[in-house]
């Protein structure tokens, strides 16, 4: 490459580090993807990002530069314009794994559950890069997600033609009554008649066993207070650990608190380390005596972030979904078992999410 061409990419890749810096993006719920390469008789910018501020700001310091570089812009704007029209997304099967890369064997990150809303943002074959509806990012195979255009996603949210409800577990059965799909908790279907209920591909069937709630009974059924939240927590106790889990099937720690305060109507987002940003910091007191049902407590293993997320029960006692308890379980954080040494060594702080 020319020289003119070295020093044009270094400034530019200087440029792009400084931009990650300064605006701190966080990949979980923002893309800023960008590097540069040698084009034939140039220089471009490539890859992809949800920033487009950011992508502006780059262009503008780079012309301030005293001997400004020549450069292409070839960076995709997300949603990527070849998606066409049709960039919404209802989750059509019980669960959605969400992953940190399209291939089946990547990492889970996240799960959304049947009838949850994506903002479709790129494809890679078989693969959708989606945004949930609580902001996380991640790639989920397009047999999960049934695909359509804004007024068709905004017809589900609005159950036009009949009535939101929310499933506490239940399946759907056929004229035949035979189970065919499965809902688990929080799932959202609509139902068109007494019992007949529809899903996002346009299936419909009966309640076979289980529970759905109407969604405009859910406040009254969960209302935002401690004492209930805790109750309906202590329901998912015995849940076993899963890395990315959001359901009673399985649960990391803040999947299991976002799901939980989720269906008392306060949505939360979806790693511990965002939810310590939500509410206000509380003190906890000695022993944590101050400390109120449904707070949320926060711990951290090192001191570069926090990685942990419980529910106070009121006073030391707390429930969580924990690996070293292999899921969800209530502890004692003036115990003397093992974890409850480290729980309290390692905790960071308390937070009230909850209105008084």
């Amino acid at each position: 490459m020319p020289a003119e061409g070295s020093r044009t990419v270094k400034l530019l890749e200087e440029l792009i580090g400084q931009m990650r810096a300064a605006r701190a993006s966080d990949a979980r719920t923002a893309i800023f993807e960008v590097r540069v390469e040698a084009k034939r008789g140039g220089v471009a910018l490539v890859g992809q990002t949800t920033d487009r501020g950011a992508l502006d700001e780059l262009a503008t310091r780079a012309a301030e530069l005293p001997r400004p570089p020549r450069f292409v812009d070839r960076v995709i704007r997300l949603p990527d314009p070849a998606l066409g029209p049709a960039r919404y997304g209802l989750v059509r099967a019980a669960l959605a794994p969400v992953l940190a890369e399209p291939r089946a064997s990547a990492s889970q990150l996240s799960q959304y559950v049947l009838g949850h809303r994506l903002d479709l943002l790129a494809r890679s074959e078989s693969w959708l890069r989606v945004r949930g509806e609580d902001g996380y990012i991640g790639w989920v195979h397009q047999g999960y997600v049934e695909v359509g255009e804004a007024e068709w996603a905004q017809a589900w949210e609005r159950s036009e033609g009949g009535e939101p409800v929310v499933s506490l577990g239940a399946e759907l059965v056929d004229e035949a009554e035979r189970a065919f799909a499965r809902l688990p908790w929080g799932a959202r279907v609509i139902r068109d008649t007494p019992n007949r209920y529809r899903l996002p591909d346009g299936r419909r069937g009966s309640l076979g066993d289980g529970e759905l709630v109407e969604a405009d009974r859910l406040r009254d059924r969960f209302p935002p207070m401690g004492e209930s939240l805790t109750r309906t927590a202590r329901r998912w106790i015995a849940t076993p650990y899963l890395w990315g889990g959001v359901t009673p099937a399985g649960a990391d720690c803040s999947g299991f608190v976002q799901s939980i305060f989720w269906m008392h109507g306060l949505a939360l987002p979806r790693d511990s380390d965002q939810q310590a940003r939500v509410g206000v910091r509380i003190d906890a007191g000695q022993d944590f005596g101050a400390s109120r049902a449904g707070d949320l407590l926060f711990f951290a293993e090192g001191p570069e972030r926090i990685t942990h997320v419980a529910i106070s029960l009121g006073g030391p006692h707390i429930v969580h979904s924990a690996l070293s308890n292999g899921g969800v379980e209530v502890n004692d954080l003036t115990g003397e078992l093992e974890l409850e040494h480290r729980l309290r060594d390692g905790f960071v702080e308390a937070r009230r999410v909850l209105p008084d």
